[in-house]
């Protein structure tokens, strides 16, 4: 997402990106990205809790996902990053939750959408508490692992 420049300069960025979006005036780009990355991070930490849920209550961890990307519940984090090891291959959580987007770099997106909601008045409490729990796992050592890794980090808080 990026402000478009003029026409004869745009070449060298359809080259780069897989579509290029105008979005607008100068910030119309950033204000894309972490309106999208909120939403990215709270259908994260939704899927994560949703499939521990389920083995929890005895369900086969892919055997839920499948039921969950045929059904209502579907989404981005379910069917292409899932967060579960051995639900799916070649994702972040099949390496340790090594490479990827990181948990920093969320947690800042997300502090960046919460300025921006503070300062437009617009009430985000499930980007608030993604926030929260981004920033919990950043002073817990997730920093470095992918944004994924907020599966593990509901894990290890399972007998606490």
């Amino acid at each position: 997402m990026i402000r478009r420049p003029p026409r004869s300069t745009l070449f060298p960025y359809t080259t780069l990106f897989r579509s290029v979006v105008h979005c607008g005036d100068v910030g119309m780009g950033q204000a894309a990205k972490i309106c999208n990355n909120m939403l990215l991070a709270i259908g994260m930490i939704g899927t994560s809790e949703t499939i521990n849920l389920g083995i929890r209550l005895g369900l086969d961890a892919k055997l839920l996902a499948g039921i969950i990307n045929s059904s209502t519940g579907r989404c981005w984090s379910s069917d292409t990053y899932n967060p579960v090891p051995g639900v799916m291959e070649g994702v972040p959580c099949c390496v340790n939750y090594e490479g990827g987007f990181s948990t920093a770099l969320m947690t800042k997106d997300l502090g960046l959408a919460q300025t921006a909601a503070t300062r437009t008045l617009t009430p985000t409490p499930l980007g608030s508490v993604s926030h929260q729990i981004y920033r919990l796992m950043t002073q817990k050592g997730f920093s470095n692992k992918d944004f994924s890794s907020v599966y593990m980090f509901l894990q290890e808080n399972r007998n606490k």
